[in-house]
């Protein structure tokens, strides 16, 4: 697989939404409790239709709070090894000071609430691309969702970067529908590049490691075996304007893959914060 920042996955990004996808992007934020729009969702809106359409499927689950809930408690059984507790002189040789050791902790405080949304929202929509069709009254209830929490910086792009800075960004490429794709914890990261350096030798061993795959496995299968009581108490959903059945595959690949690093996010993310001193 090439590895040309060049052809990264495509998406559709948050400053350059209109109309209803701008409207859906608010919604996703709101209900996920972070000022940010996952790449799924942002892939998934450069096809024409196929975003309206699943959040129209999902919406009511989203809305409820049900799906947002249900990610957070099963993330919380998530677990992997620490790593050892970064000193205030590792952070100070970084560049990082206070105030920048709590944009670090941000960034991964968003990653560690958002994946398990992510998770869940892509089981319980693969279910209805795969021909489920519900027949539910909804959710009842009001829900408040969490607190925003603070704006992050931004992703870094690739190709602004150094040629350091580029490959540390690289060691952590996977793929989407064939397209080389750099999860975004780790280009919000890219801000600093000593702390994306600790992390890309930290998580080198951790991959595919035991625990990790175990760990990654079991929060999968336990968002997959959450998605069918969720769908099933969905309204019934409209066939018009579903995505067509290529297109169904591509969001489908898309989906399974996330299923891949949607667990490693939260984990990685939670690894972060653990290892972060309180203060400086």
């Amino acid at each position: 697989m090439s590895t040309n920042p060049q052809q990264l996955l495509a998406e559709l990004p948050e400053d350059r939404a209109t109309g209803r996808i701008a409207e859906i992007y608010e919604e996703i934020r709101r209900f996920s409790g972070v000022p940010y729009v996952s790449s799924l969702q942002r892939y998934v809106a450069t096809m024409p239709g196929a975003l309206e359409w699943a959040w129209d499927a999902i919406r009511p689950a989203l809305a409820s709070g049900t799906i947002s809930e249900t990610g957070w408690r099963l993330a919380r059984n998530v677990r992997i090894p620490s790593a050892r507790p970064l000193s205030s002189n590792a952070l100070n040789a970084w560049g990082i000071d206070a105030a920048g050791l709590a944009a670090v902790r941000n960034v991964a405080e968003n990653f560690v609430r958002v994946s398990p949304v992510n998770l869940m929202t892509g089981a319980s929509l693969a279910l209805l691309l795969t021909g489920t069709r519900p027949s539910g009254s909804g959710f009842s209830g009001a829900w408040t969702p969490p607190a925003m929490l603070a704006p992050m910086l931004g992703n870094v792009d690739p190709l602004t970067q150094d040629t350091s800075t580029r490959a540390l960004l690289m060691r952590f490429v996977t793929e989407v529908d064939g397209k080389p794709f750099v999860p975004a914890l780790y280009r919000q990261l890219a801000h600093w590049p000593g702390a994306l350096a600790w992390l890309a030798d930290e998580l080198a061993p951790r991959f595919g490691s035991p625990e990790t795959n175990a760990a990654r496995a079991a929060f999968r299968a336990a968002a997959r075996a959450a998605a069918p009581d969720i769908v099933a108490r969905l309204p019934p959903i409209a066939s018009e304007g579903m995505p067509d059945a290529a297109t169904t595959q591509r969001i489908l690949t898309t989906i399974d893959r996330y299923a891949e690093t949607s667990p490693e996010m939260t984990m990685f993310g939670q690894l972060i914060l653990d290892a972060l001193p309180a203060r400086l």
